[in-house]
């Protein structure tokens, strides 16, 4: 694709884990504004260029996704600590309160 005529040009995903190898990199270079809000660190490397961004509008987003989700398990541990329950009775609720919880919740910041 690259040596096509006229060249073509895409843009593509990038695994976490080679960004954790551009980490270091990426940290050096300075943070651009493209547009209020939205920032990007622009990296070019074999060939690649490789681009960062952050929204600030995506980051609240987020956010507030964790924030509800963790209200949410907050309020199912209030009602676990009312019931009567045994020991593995309690922990397959936990697990399930967890499990409903998702991912986002334990990554707030």
């Amino acid at each position: 694709m690259r040596e096509a005529e006229p060249p073509i040009c895409y843009l593509v995903g990038t695994p976490r884990a080679r960004l954790s190898k551009l980490q270091a990199q990426l940290l050096e270079q300075p943070w651009k504004d493209v547009r209020p809000g939205l920032e990007v660190k622009l990296l070019a490397q074999e060939k690649e260029l490789y681009i960062l961004a952050l929204s600030r509008q995506r980051l609240s987003k987020e956010r507030a996704i964790r924030r509800r989700r963790l209200k949410k398990l907050w309020r199912r541990l209030a009602q676990l600590r009312q019931m009567r329950l045994r020991r593995d009775e309690l922990l397959i609720k936990l697990g399930q309160a967890k499990e409903e919880a998702g991912p986002m919740v334990w990554n707030i910041t």
